[in-house]
């Protein structure tokens, strides 16, 4: 059981809000997550996904595979028939949640299509009070200074608002946002599009528990509009707005929750995901993650957005409130654009999250501004708060108004892009990570400006870079001369001659990702690039596989 006491501060105050975390006793049944071994039968391909997500993949070149296939019907009815209550599967992971009794579970343990258990953990969105006290800049003290930091402000001056670009909000609950005026518009031009409740499972999410409040300040900052009020980043955006989270009652099903409106989203052509809540600790007696279990490859939530942004969707999650003692999954992913938070001085703020990753990886990978930001609260107000569940809106606001700019982008070219131009890109730190990227940076990368490639100059050989080397699922090609990397095609040649086709997506002009099969053994492999028609390869480098 949990329940989260939310103290917001009025604007001028210097109080911040405090989510506060309690739980209670297990029970007798638990919740566990069954991972299958495969998904069996499958239906018709065009059953799996919803025409907008099959636009959205094929707007970015990427085809449907297994992971796109739901799960067995055949699994969940034998699951069912063990004893389970089955909560929800998930055809990313090929696993599903279910409550059972530890006799039922030792049971489904031993059936055949059963890879293995994994406890189910709880999601939960912190808060710290801070104070401020800086006067350097222009539009110090007002909202404007939140939008004004990214360049936000100058996108919407010139048209640009989000407009066309689908975003999934994960929350606690979106209380009173159909009575506020400031959101009204959201309403008049039918910008929410699909609304759901994982918690309570129906579909309203505007009345959920009183102390369901945090998704209203969070969606505020995305999509309020209102003169003279507060006005969001990207208020004309289109919306999903998801119930993941539970203030007062079971807290083990909160990760089933998120990965079920994850996949949903998906199937319903989401772009963006924007997640304000963060992933570290289990209930008592299953054990907490250490550091190095967020490694981009541990917790299940964190697998499943790294699963969401390979179908093309951008990733944008806060990288949690704990100061020195890190970051929260999902924010290990390496495929998840991870927000720290800064003051509106542009200073990290103390609360915000520090990396590195488990696994040495930079984390936070971007910041925007969380302490003192401005929102909604229910009753209308403008108040601020306090931590990174604010600079993530901001940040997935900057992202949907320059992708409505540039509609032809990938959602990796943009995760990409939004780094590059980051103001300390060039010297990255595990407390700001590549820092505080701007719209007008944006476009002088997307403008054609020549790659930088400061920070991978140990794996420079002449015109071209590749990195990281030794890897593990992806390469990326940089090319430091003027090519056309479409022309190219990509292997890797093992020790016996064998070839493997790599999957190439664009992340710009001159740089590609590469997807090494998920098959592939380790060992020492050679890349190879071939110009299309030409008979022997342009560039051939030695690649580690781990």
């Amino acid at each position: 059981m949990k329940r989260m006491t939310l103290n917001p501060v009025v604007t001028g105050g210097l109080l911040a809000m405090i989510l506060l975390t309690c739980f209670s006793p297990l029970s007798a049944q638990q919740r566990v997550w069954v991972m299958l071994s495969d998904k069996g039968d499958l239906g018709p391909v065009t059953q799996w996904l919803s025409p907008a997500a099959l636009r959205n993949r094929a707007n970015q070149g990427l085809g449907l595979d297994l992971r796109d296939a739901p799960v067995s019907q055949t699994y969940l009815r034998e699951l069912a028939a063990s004893g389970a209550v089955v909560q929800y599967p998930s055809r990313w992971l090929n696993a599903v949640s279910v409550e059972a009794s530890p006799e039922a579970i030792e049971e489904i343990r031993s059936l055949p299509f059963v890879k293995g258990i994994r406890p189910v953990a709880l999601l939960r969105s912190l808060q710290s009070p801070l104070t401020l006290d800086c006067d350097t800049v222009g539009y110090l003290g007002t909202a404007q200074r939140q939008l004004g930091m990214l360049g936000l402000d100058q996108l919407h001056v010139a048209g640009f608002t989000g407009k066309g670009v689908r975003i999934a909000v994960f929350d606690n609950g979106y209380r009173r946002v159909d009575s506020l005026a400031g959101m009204a518009h959201l309403f008049e031009e039918n910008r929410i599009l699909h609304t759901w409740d994982f918690v309570d499972n129906e579909e309203a999410v505007f009345d959920s528990c009183v102390h369901c409040k945090h998704g209203t300040y969070v969606f505020s900052i995305l999509a309020a509009r209102q003169p003279g009020g507060l006005n969001g980043g990207a208020p004309d955006a289109d919306y999903l707005l998801f119930r993941t989270e539970d203030d007062y009652g079971e807290t083990h099903q909160e990760e089933s929750n998120w990965i079920a409106a994850a996949e949903r989203a998906d199937s319903l052509g989401a772009q963006i995901f924007t997640t304000s809540l963060g992933y570290k600790d289990f209930d008592a007696g299953e054990g907490d993650y250490e550091h190095g279990d967020l490694d981009g490859n541990t917790a299940l939530i964190t697998i499943a957005a790294d699963i969401a942004a390979s179908r093309g969707i951008l990733v944008v999650n806060s990288a949690g409130n704990n100061g020195n003692n890190g970051i929260n999954a999902p924010a290990d992913g390496d495929s998840v654009l991870a927000v720290g938070a800064v003051n509106e001085c542009e200073e990290i703020a103390p609360f915000s999250s520090r990396g590195p990753s488990g696994d040495g990886r930079i984390k936070p990978d971007v910041v925007a501004m969380g302490q003192m930001a401005y929102y909604y609260d229910t009753d209308g107000s403008i108040r601020k708060g306090n931590g990174t569940s604010f600079s993530c809106p901001l940040m997935t606001s900057l992202a949907a108004c320059l992708w409505q700019k540039h509609p032809a982008l990938t959602a990796w070219e943009l995760h990409q892009v939004l780094i590059q131009a980051g103001d300390r890109y060039e010297t990255p730190d595990m407390v700001y990570g590549y820092g505080l990227p701007n719209a007008a940076r944006v476009e002088q990368l997307l403008s054609g400006t020549e790659l930088e490639p400061g920070k991978y100059a140990e794996f420079r050989e002449g015109d071209l870079v590749v990195f990281p080397n030794p890897t593990k699922g992806y390469l990326r090609v940089a090319w430091l001369a003027p090519v056309s990397p479409a022309n190219y095609t990509a292997e890797l040649i093992d020790a016996s001659g064998r070839r493997h086709m790599l999957q190439a997506s664009g992340i710009g002009p001159k740089e590609w990702q590469l997807s090494i099969p998920l098959d592939l053994p380790a060992g020492l492999y050679v890349l190879s690039l071939s110009q299309s028609g030409a008979g022997n390869p342009a560039y051939v480098r030695k690649v580690v596989v781990e």
